[in-house]
């Protein structure tokens, strides 16, 4: 029975896997083609630019780019891909009739000359006639076909997390677990009956497995090269991340089910599960907040009005807790009170996360000061200060200076990177002032 159990857990794992790299692939898809629209569109700025007659459009045009001049009678004066001669009347392009009444077009259709699926994009020229380039659906499927090994990697990544719970997890965890996994591809539909405070942030955790799929496809860049390493460097980072609370669960869990627990044991055991769970969420939260904000088409409204003290008081609020469990107080100082435009969840979060931080670096016995002033927020600790040689990449994704140190006090190495995005959302600037032994002092100034 057991053994059935498990290799059903296995069975529904690699299903969802399987959907879940699906579901990433056409996400994937989506963008790529938005990029190979802006692409098109960029290339034919730049040769609209360099334009002077037809002969001079010769030299831009490849296999892979299709350029054509068509004159206002929509006669074409100039195709790379065919003799002008054979090519009929083009007025009536979509693309075209746009370009030659707002200056600028786009469209996707079959295209008879070439026999393939194209992107077109058409400009108006100073002189009057119209620039119309366009690229094969084709060239987006070589571009996803390169990225296949990184989502097969992926979906290898999942199945094995699959086969590690399946043999991990206890007999008191294979009915959640299992129900878990039967509803992970609509995760929205899963309520939390039965399932033991313990695991319910692990639950919560693989609910949004299929959205940390999608948001680490959204950090591909627009350079071919850079975005291969970028996602290279993510994905390892995240595994790594994500790896370490997976088997201390897995190893905790079959401890109990194995019977090798004392009674009086399951209690702790239960407890860092739910430690090692919460982390797990913290990671996921975080890969999402950033995802969200490097989105390029993120829409955020940037212009409420918003005052510094007032969330400076809630961010102190809401970590009071955990500055009391340390016994490291805050203080806030208000020299000049002051309102920005910008967004007030944002800005919450980037405070939190700066105020955060101190507590978890300052020692018992030290303190946390919060100025605000003449549109500044700057947070000073008395903590254990940063290396000067390490002080330009701690806003990055995953660098700690001390990461034995960083993983006992519950980071997820993601906190100051998201400070560093949502400053750079509003324009905002961040100055750093560190001392080893003596603290930190981080300031953050609005325009």
């Amino acid at each position: 029975m057991k053994n059935s159990l498990r290799f059903s857990l296995i069975y529904v794992g690699v299903l969802a896997a399987l959907f879940a790299v699906y579901f990433t692939s056409q996400v994937f898809e989506k963008e790529m083609t938005e990029q190979l629209k802006g692409d098109l569109r960029e290339t034919a700025h730049i040769v609209a630019l360099a334009y002077e007659n037809a002969e001079s459009l010769a030299p831009y045009a490849s296999d892979s780019l299709r350029i054509t001049l068509i004159d206002e009678p929509g006669n074409v004066l100039f195709e790379s891909n065919a003799e002008t001669a054979q090519m009929e009347n083009h007025k009536n392009r979509p693309e075209v009739v746009e370009a030659f009444t707002k200056g600028f077009g786009e469209d996707f259709r079959y295209s008879v000359t070439s026999n393939a699926n194209e992107f077109y994009c058409a400009i108006r020229l100073k002189d009057g006639k119209v620039l119309r380039l366009s690229r094969q659906q084709a060239s987006l499927h070589e571009a996803f076909s390169e990225t296949m090994p990184y989502l097969l990697a992926l979906l290898l990544a999942i199945v094995l997390a699959a086969i590690l719970l399946a043999f991990g997890l206890g007999r008191a965890f294979v009915r959640p677990v299992q129900k878990l996994a039967q509803n992970l591809g609509q995760p929205e539909l899963m309520d939390d009956e039965g399932i033991y405070p313990e695991i319910a942030p692990l639950v919560k955790t693989i609910r949004e497995q299929n959205r940390e799929l999608q948001n680490t496809v959204e950090q591909l860049s627009n350079e071919k090269l850079k975005t291969v390493q970028m996602r290279d460097e993510f994905t390892a980072n995240a595994s790594h991340e994500l790896k370490t609370p997976l088997t201390s669960i897995s190893g905790y869990a079959e401890l109990i089910e194995s019977g090798i627990a004392k009674p009086e044991d399951i209690k702790d055991f239960a407890g860092k599960i739910h430690k090692e769970a919460n982390r797990l969420l913290s990671i996921a939260n975080d890969i999402m907040t950033l995802s969200k904000l490097d989105a390029p088409n993120a829409s955020l409204d940037l212009k409420e009005s918003v005052n510094l003290e007032k969330i400076a008081l809630n961010c102190i609020e809401e970590l009071s807790l955990n500055a009391k469990k340390k016994k490291v107080p805050v203080s806030l100082k208000v020299e000049e009170a002051s309102e920005i435009q910008g967004n007030s969840r944002l800005l919450f979060e980037m405070f939190y996360n700066l105020i955060d931080n101190a507590i978890r670096y300052t020692e018992e016995g030290g303190n946390v000061q919060v100025l605000v002033r003449n549109k500044t927020f700057t947070v000073k600790d008395t903590g254990i200060g940063i290396p000067e040689e390490n002080q330009p990449r701690i806003f990055e994704r995953f660098y700690r200076v001390d990461k034995s140190r960083s993983k006992a006090t519950g980071g997820t190495g993601l906190g100051l990177a998201i400070v560093k995005h949502i400053a750079e959302v509003h324009g905002a600037k961040i100055v750093l002032h560190s001392t080893v032994g003596v603290g930190t002092e981080i300031r953050v100034e609005f325009r």
